[in-house]
């Protein structure tokens, strides 16, 4: 028999659910990918839900197809935007700040851990994505959201790392307003920009091999 068509499944939250930002008429990350597959022969499907959460990835594992060949994971958005509403709290001092900053990583730590646990039972090739900066206007927001994303991305990486899981680094990847539709969500030109290193993974990791590397192919807009 031959090896079996890739069939690659895309699992997550709104990075990769974008339909609904997009805009009517303009093709969503899934229709995207749907058509790169096809011109190679490959399937692909998402059952990405826009505003799951980390615990819900353990449900989207239930619906994917019996074929699934490669999944691609990209979550923990709608997680760590909880977390950024907490840093409005008050504290006495920056130590304490980073006390809280410290309590949200071991939050995040503990339910990531636990969605690559169910995700490594169904011994299925898996790539995992990093959490891009948001594309806030205000200055000071802006910063305040890349340094806590920097601490919850460690937390992806660190984990991807110990289990031999490559990574598509979005944080790298989206650098250009024309990257989103709005503050946080992916447009078309981030779309292609996921969807082409999707691809890219594909044709170069040694998913036998089980090794962690880290992918940013495309950095410059693609679109203009």
């Amino acid at each position: 028999m031959g090896a079996a068509i890739p069939h690659l499944v895309l699992l997550g939250d709104s990075t990769i659910d974008n339909r609904f930002y997009v805009g009517k008429g303009n093709p969503a990350i899934i229709d995207q990918l749907k058509l790169k597959a096809k011109e190679r022969g490959w399937n692909a499907t998402s059952v990405a839900v826009d505003g799951h959460s980390i615990s819900h990835i353990s449900t989207q594992l239930t619906r994917i197809p019996q074929d699934a060949t490669h999944l691609f994971i990209s979550i923990g958005g709608n997680d760590a935007l909880c977390y950024m509403q907490r840093l409005k709290e008050s504290v006495q001092n920056v130590g304490e700040a980073l006390i809280l900053l410290s309590e949200f990583k071991n939050e995040f730590e503990k339910d990531y851990i636990e969605m690559l646990k169910h995700v490594t039972t169904h011994k299925i090739p898996t790539t995992i994505c990093t959490m891009y900066k948001p594309n806030f206007e205000n200055p000071q927001q802006q910063r305040i959201c890349e340094t806590g994303l920097s601490v919850l991305n460690d937390v992806i990486i660190t984990e991807s790392i110990k289990l031999g899981i490559p990574i598509i680094d979005l944080t790298t990847i989206f650098n250009d307003p024309k990257d989103y539709a709005n503050h946080i969500e992916p447009d078309v030109q981030g779309g292609s920009k996921i969807v082409e290193n999707i691809l890219h993974v594909m044709d170069h990791h040694r998913f036998n091999e089980n090794i962690c590397s880290i992918y940013a192919k495309g950095s410059k807009s693609i679109l203009d």
